[in-house]
């Protein structure tokens, strides 16, 4: 009984303040006459239930008192609607950014497979620091398989594989463009997934010369098939050839590296006329490196111990490849990179990247915390004898925080409101800006639950953070000389270094770095993605075709291309016209190593480059002239391109330079893993959309290219006399002219040259506004702020400023005793903001090749470097003069009448 008594006093002293000044003397009084009287009648049950009861209503009494704390938040808020206005608007802009960098970024980048059990063990090979994913062939593969002691599995895959689908009783009309996968049957197993409906593919049931099969997504059934119970064991047409759908996926399972999502996936062991990928018995040869291989690693293996014993085994079979030019050196030739997300990110990159997107949300975030912060301690300053007058009279220094906090993060959560609204715009308005890319990207967004919660916690912790110092130094002055001055209260000796100015330089400071940061990106981005042609880009039309898909053979295919530009011609529509594997200035090309000798019997150069086919009059459509050497003729078209001979090539500037420094590339060989090539022409670089200038090795359309076209089919450039036609007219006659040739044919992708540059632009034109918003969001907020401080120091100073007044101080003098502590706190802050957003950028280079070239960019140019400092300090200190302004017309009677 007695400690059941310690406990009854225990949770009766934990009750809330105003509760034990009404009722606390009655609540241990009554604890005295019944805790006995119980444990005698109802014994230890008794008294558990008596302190069950009492411990159910403590909470319940804070419940009570919070809901009475936030309906005089409301109250408070509604009385200084400006007030509220801009709180909500700086925590909804602070706390929708910050949700829409989730969203749109850390959950895409970081988040597991969905559906897949093994994300956190997956592993892929990387080919490059920036993380391009290494290919390699089914035979490695296979090799790969046998090391038991450092995987579980390996699978192989090929992704971004289109299919002309058709359904059940439509092979006869125009088909569909879907992408998949080409897959290993222990993929499903290798990534951990089970099948939704049906079954998954698996070695014991998938094997060479079965019927072919097919798995689809849970996207792909409710889209395609209605959500048809029966679809399993329905057949599909794809390619024009017959497959059985044997399973669904789990929904949202849309792949590995599902940044380009698939819906279909069908195993290797189908047919060439079905996957031309698959033609040329690519399983059985050793040098076709085609397949990316996705890992599990085995229990208790380290990603560093699968590195150290895969790379072995890499050596072992490059010395056993005669193709392989011989390598000496002796650094780790493989590197493994986590591939459980969306995106497989290095690991070296990774720590960068999550300290890029901290160091933004963290700024963004910051800044609307200091700032509410800010106007907190100001209007704090005002309620000193209203706050002075409640403490008088009994409250709790504890209850004043407590209700200050609560109007704090009610104010937050009106902004979380708001916030997340704001993400949810952004989130849409991203989805509308995409790049025109050969595989579909996902949609990039997630505004899901999390986001909802990260936007919820983010307003309670804001709420708190920035309300609490004020509410402790707005409660902690003297009660007589505060309710004697009100808000004219001075603080013992006026400090000049104190909490409000410390806050005030660490927002400005901060404000500058945002500001810079995302005008370096800004900038680097604008700057870098302008592509100018040597010609209107309205008056050339690019379209796709991909005949082998729609049922030809690959020798009736070429026979078609090679017709096509003289039927164009002689219809009038054209004035020149080339082929290529991908659209011009495309970024959708990943780098290959290549080898180059610079002189017989010299050691072989090993560089990455691109590596993109084109036909005959490549860049003479283009309007671009050879800086050396020739460019591919119908005759280079016309080759097989099968290992026995070489083939001619032609290098861009950095590709030549690269390969062979200042000399004369002409003439010169290089060669890739299957075939080598003979160098006959230079061209200058061209960027591709996004602004980069890579090493190019431009390749000539052989027989091999148009039996397995690309996926985005191959890409007909037709530049017409824009004079004599529309972009409109061109297209339709061009449609015309291939439709009088085969009607079944699919027309794909058809658009002016102008209009893909502008789609593919979009998304970087919305990045760059996003980040520009970012900055000037930061900006503005250090205006509320700077002008929040300043009013505060003006309340604080309220009598000095009438005694000068009185003095004969005059407005001019009594402005610049204001205007003079606001300029240097924004001088402090601008002078550390700069060196933070210097040092932060050249650490973010260093680290990410992703942003080195947009923030190298940036950070060269004299205009932002002087403009962002100034327009901040010039926006500052209007922000100051608006309250110091008020200073002057302070009546100096009125205010020493006060004392």
């Amino acid at each position: 009984m007695n400690l059941a008594w310690r406990m009854y006093r225990w949770l009766a002293r934990a009750f809330p303040h105003e509760f034990k000044v009404a009722y606390g003397a009655e609540v241990l009084q009554l604890g005295e006459d019944v805790v006995e009287d119980i444990a005698k009648r109802h014994g230890t049950a008794g008294l558990i239930g008596l302190i069950a009861d009492i411990a159910m209503r403590v909470p319940l009494e804070y419940l009570s008192e919070m809901r009475g704390d936030v309906r005089y938040a409301w109250r408070g808020l509604m009385k200084s609607p400006g007030f509220a206005l801009v709180g909500i608007l700086s925590m909804g802009l602070g706390i929708g950014l910050t949700t829409n960098v989730y969203s749109t970024r850390w959950a895409v980048l970081f988040r597991d497979l969905p559906g897949a059990a093994n994300a956190e063990k997956l592993v892929m090979l990387q080919q490059s620091s920036d993380g391009d994913i290494a290919p390699v062939s089914y035979y490695r593969i296979e090799q790969f398989r046998e090391q038991k002691e450092l995987f579980s599995g390996v699978a192989a895959f090929q992704t971004g594989i289109p299919f002309n689908v058709a359904l059940p009783g439509e092979q006869n009309a125009k088909t569909e463009r879907v992408f998949g996968q080409l897959v290993s049957a222990d993929y499903f197993s290798v990534l951990g997934v089970a099948a939704q409906r049906g079954r998954v593919l698996s070695a014991e049931l998938d094997k060479p010369g079965d019927v072919p099969v097919v798995v689809v997504t849970d996207r792909f059934w409710r889209n395609r098939l209605n959500a048809s119970p029966d679809a399993v064991g329905q057949v599909l047409y794809l390619n024009g050839q017959i497959a059985t759908i044997v399973g669904i996926t789990p929904r949202d399972f849309h792949g590995a590296l599902s940044i380009n999502p698939s819906e279909l996936f069908v195993p290797i062991t189908a047919p060439a006329a079905l996957a031309p990928e698959l033609a040329n018995d690519v399983l059985h040869q050793r040098n076709a490196k085609d397949f990316l291989p996705m890992m599990c690693l085995a229990p208790g293996v380290t990603i560093d111990a699968a590195e150290a014993g895969l790379d072995a085994i890499t050596r072992r079979l490059d010395e056993q490849d005669a193709s392989q030019p011989t390598r000496i050196d002796k650094g780790r030739r493989i590197t493994l990179l986590p591939a459980g997300t969306s995106v497989p990110i290095p690991r070296k990159v990774k720590p960068a990247l999550i300290g890029f997107l901290l160091t933004l949300m963290g700024l963004v975030i910051t800044l609307a915390c200091m700032n509410l912060a800010n106007m907190l301690i100001a209007r704090g300053a005002n309620r000193r004898k209203e706050l002075a007058i409640r403490l008088a009279v009994g409250a709790s220094r504890f209850r004043l925080v407590r209700q200050m906090m609560s109007e704090g993060i009610l104010l937050s959560l009106l902004g979380g409101i708001a916030g997340f609204a704001l993400a949810c715009g952004l989130g849409v308005l991203h989805t509308q800006f995409r790049a025109p890319v050969t595989i579909p990207e996902g949609a990039g967004f997630y505004l899901d639950w999390h986001a909802g919660v990260l936007a919820f916690g983010l307003a309670i912790v804001c709420g708190v953070g920035f309300s609490l110092t004020p509410a402790l130094q707005a409660t902690k002055a003297d009660l007589t000389p505060a309710l004697k001055e009100g808000s004219a209260l001075q603080l013992p000796g006026y400090r000049r270094i104190g909490l409000r100015n410390l806050l005030m330089v660490a927002q400005v400071a901060a404000s500058l770095m945002l500001l810079l940061m995302t005008g370096f990106l800004v900038l680097g981005i604008s700057k870098a993605s302008s592509i100018q042609t040597k010609f209107d880009p309205n008056s050339m039309v690019l379209l796709s075709l991909d005949p082998v898909r729609d049922g030809y053979a690959p020798e009736k295919a070429q026979a078609l291309f090679e017709k096509l530009p003289e039927r164009l011609k002689a219809a009038g529509v054209a004035r020149s016209i080339a082929l290529a594997g991908h659209p011009p200035f495309t970024s959708d090309v990943e780098p290959i190593q290549l080898s180059a000798e610079e002189a017989p019997g010299s050691a072989p150069i090993l560089k990455p480059a691109l590596e993109e086919a084109i036909g005959a009059g490549y860049f003479a459509t283009l309007n671009e002239q050879m800086l050396a050497g020739r460019e591919f003729t119908e005759e280079d078209q016309r080759s097989h391109g099968d290992g026995t001979k070489s083939l001619a090539a032609v290098l861009n500037q950095s590709a030549a330079r690269g390969f062979f420094g200042t000399g004369n590339a002409i003439g010169k060989r290089v060669r890739d893993d299957g075939q080598a090539y003979e160098v006959v022409g230079v061209i200058r670089d061209l960027r591709d959309v996004q602004g980069f200038s890579q090493p190019i090795l431009y390749l000539p359309l052989t027989s091999r290219n148009f039996a397995r076209p690309p996926a985005g089919g191959m890409t007909i450039l037709v530049r017409s006399d824009a004079s004599a036609y529309g972009a409109t007219d061109t297209q339709s006659a061009i449609r015309n002219e291939i439709t009088s040739i085969d009607p079944n044919l699919n027309i794909f992708q058809m658009q002016t040259l102008g209009s893909y540059l502008d789609r593919s632009r979009a998304a970087l034109r919305f990045s760059a506004q996003t980040y520009g918003a970012i900055g000037v969001f930061g900006l503005v907020l250090a205006a509320i702020g700077l002008a929040g401080i300043t009013a505060y120091a003006v309340a604080q100073r309220r009598k000095e400023i009438a005694i000068r007044t009185a003095l004969g101080a005059g407005r001019a003098q009594v402005l610049g005793l204001v205007l003079r502590e606001g300029a240097a706190l924004v001088g402090i802050g601008t002078v550390l903001g700069f060196l933070g957003a210097i040092g932060l950028a050249k650490i973010v280079s260093a680290l990410a090749n992703i942003f080195a070239d947009a923030l190298r960019i940036g950070t060269n140019d004299p205009r932002l470097l002087v403009g962002a400092p100034l327009l901040l300090a010039a926006v500052a200190m209007l922000a100051c003069y608006v309250p110091a302004r008020r200073s002057t017309q302070i009546d100096p009677l009125k205010a020493l009448r006060e004392e």
